[in-house]
């Protein structure tokens, strides 16, 4: 195996030592990257400056899953365990943006005490200085539902002890619950066919969505996006969402009435505050997940007829619709498998079941600028038990695990070439990823 195609390995020192001297007058912190390792049930820190692991913290099973919270600082944790459990790790990181590059200060590393339990932890998202957890809860043959939502202000996660609000879901559902501007939450309702539990063949994805508004006496509707009956006024199947700035944008069944929900909120009281449309898939297939980044005109999504999803669709949500233009097919007719924006959000990372690391310019043409022999290849299908390599973007480097031959590798998505190589204790796998954008 070559490593890489495009670009040479630096050493430790001498990429460091170049990307610091070569655009700034001061040393820049390259930060964290936090890690999970596929055998071992523990969670390391490694120090892009020294390439060391500084912290490493127990946690129940071996490779949990990890979501990034806005701000950089904090890492939420799907432990994986019997209960149901999120932890927070602190990785220390603040940031402050210096127009032409991003200074991060380190601060100490901990695990916090904050422990969130319940039944089937789905998505995590955050936004808007809060951070909302998903419980999706047990099926509704299995009982009573369990389905909730776990939400708190990112600033009180360094607290001993967390203010948290819980909401309890009007039934079981894979649903979402996402943070929008004041103090208003989008909700995703439940499927009526699923919550009744007759036809255990129901999908548990939602079709439509709520806006709540958080007060004092709890919770209060203002907006609702749920009628069947209009198309740009719900979302048949959901499953995938991004947001970048006031519009947010969701996956949608494909067919008739289908295509991504683009929601967004303007101002005003109420559902004037909200405006919602419907832009059509560019043919008969539909994405499950979208990425996007703050203040990039386009988001990409995987896209396919169904898993695994063999190509990639770039998503303009202004736009009056997608074409075939907006299609780049995954080579080979592989799964688009794991797939990361720039910080900018003008190029993009995929790496696929090959052990390929592809990056792409994604306008004004899908164009591949860059080809990386990164990992061995690899089974990239959902709850593979051989070693699955993990993508993670932080802002122009792409980091990649490589957990056969215990090495993380960085690729540079501004020069196009390879940067760090590596070794690591165990077998990573999982990565978190995040600039603090």
């Amino acid at each position: 195996m070559r490593y890489p195609v495009l670009g040479t390995a630096l050493l430790l020192s001498a990429a460091i030592g170049a990307y610091s001297a070569a655009a700034h007058d001061h040393a820049v912190s390259r930060g964290r990257l936090v890690f999970a390792d596929h055998q071992k049930p523990v969670v390391r820190v490694l120090d892009l400056d020294s390439g060391e692991v500084t912290h490493s913290f127990d946690v129940p099973k071996a490779n949990p899953g990890f979501a990034a919270i806005e701000g950089g600082r904090f890492v939420a944790i799907k432990t994986g365990d019997d209960a149901g459990t999120v932890r927070v790790l602190d990785a220390g990181l603040t940031y402050e943006s210096h127009g032409d590059h991003m200074d991060v200060e380190k601060g100490p590393v901990r695990l916090t005490d904050l422990a969130l339990i319940g039944e089937r932890p789905g998505h995590v998202v955050s936004g808007h200085g809060r951070l909302a957890v998903f419980y999706d809860g047990i099926r509704p043959w299995e009982g009573k539902s369990t389905a909730k939502a776990i939400l708190v202000a990112i600033d009180d996660l360094a607290k001993a002890k967390p203010s948290l609000t819980e909401w309890p879901s009007p039934g079981p559902q894979h649903g979402i619950v996402v943070p929008l501007a004041g103090k208003s939450w989008l909700m995703s309702v439940p499927n009526p066919d699923y919550v009744k539990g007759e036809d255990r063949k129901a999908s548990s994805r939602p079709n439509g969505f709520e806006v709540l508004e958080q007060g004092r006496k709890g919770f209060s509707r203002t907006a609702s996006f749920n009628d069947q009956a209009k198309p740009d006024a719900s979302c048949k199947l959901y499953h995938g969402h991004a947001a970048a700035g006031p519009r947010h944008v969701f996956g949608c069944a494909e067919g008739e009435g289908g295509g991504l929900l683009v929601l967004s909120q303007a101002g005003g009281k109420g559902k004037a505050a909200f405006t919602a449309r419907k832009l059509a898939y560019p043919d008969g297939r539909r994405i499950s997940a979208i990425k996007a980044r703050k203040d990039a005109r386009y988001m990409v999504a995987n896209y396919g007829s169904s898993a695994p999803y063999d190509a990639l669709l770039r998503v303009d949500p202004a736009a009056r619709s997608l074409t075939a233009e907006d299609v780049q097919a995954v080579p080979g007719g592989q799964s688009a498998c794991q797939f990361e924006l720039s910080g900018d959000g003008k190029r993009l990372a995929n790496l696929t079941p090959d052990g390929v690391l592809r990056v792409y310019e994604i306008a004004p043409a899908w164009k591949e600028v860059a080809r990386f022999e990164a990992v061995p290849a690899f089974d990239c299908q959902f709850g593979a038990r051989t070693p699955t390599p993990s993508l993670a973007v932080v802002g122009s480097s792409a980091f990649v695990s490589d957990p056969t031959n215990a090495r993380i590798r960085e690729y540079q998505l501004g020069t196009l070439k390879q940067g760090l190589d590596m070794p690591v204790e165990g077998m990573p796998a999982n990565l978190a990823g995040s600039d603090g954008g």
